[in-house]
Parts: structure tokens; sequence; C-alpha cells
């Protein structure tokens, strides 16, 4: 029934900065700007590759305080060489595997405070046998 996850929707107190963030830091490119009438921007979606994206909306104040939302994730090639890209940009990341399903992962925040995962599945890991490639 599904094919992919299509995209995330994620609220910004600054989308200049958030498209800086993730154009600079991970590589993203706009796809799409929403603009009003007046054409003033209040959204972008962003491509992540192979059919992702990221979109955010201006917001000046948090919709659900709290939320349930814990963190997105992407899947990349190469988890050590990753974690190198983000480091000149601020982030200390520490690469090391999942307690029970031996990922190897790091975790940053965006500007707004959302947490990204990053993952890379090798032989160790659990979920290596399910994914497509490997099936």
């Amino acid at each position: 029934m599904l094919k992919r996850l299509s995209h995330v929707c994620l609220g910004s107190t600054d989308l200049a900065r958030t498209v800086d963030f993730y154009r600079k830091v991970l590589g993203c490119e706009v796809a799409h700007e929403f603009r009003n009438p007046a054409g003033e921007l209040y959204g972008v979606f962003l491509a992540c590759r192979n059919g992702t994206f990221l979109e955010f909306f201006r917001e000046q104040t948090p919709k659900l305080p709290g939320g349930l939302f814990r963190h997105m994730c992407f899947e990349v090639e190469d988890i050590e060489r990753t974690a190198d890209a983000v480091r000149p940009h601020g982030f200390r990341p520490e690469v090391k595997r999942g307690r029970t399903d031996h990922i190897l992962q790091f975790f940053i925040h965006d500007p707004d405070g959302n947490m990204i995962e990053f993952q890379q599945h090798d032989r160790q890991s659990v979920l290596y046998p399910l994914l497509p490639e490997n099936r």
C-alpha cells in the first residue's frame, strides 16, 4: 500500500535560517517555495534525495508545546563521512551503535531544536535483511 515516506512537515521560527541550515549542512535543495498573494514566503519544500522531502512553514510558536515528535532520520551511505561533513558546522557527532537494533547512528539538532538522526545499515543492523536491496 505505501511506497515510501514522502515528506515530514515541521514549523520554523526563521525560514531563511532553516533553509540555510538544511542546504549548507545537509545538502538539501529548495524544490518549491510557498508564497502568499503578496509574494511573501511562508513555506518551503526541500528535496533531500531519492524522492524524500522536508516541508517547513513559518510559525511563531510551536503548535503543540512539547508535542510527540521525537526525531526524523536519514539513511546515509557512509556514517563516518556524514559525521565529518557536519563537524565544520559546529556539531560534535558521536557515531555509535543502537543499543538493541545495532544500527550505526548519530544525532544533531536543527536551528529550531528538531532532532535529526543519521543512520547507516550494515550486516550488524537488525534491519539490514529487510532493506529492499538485500531481499
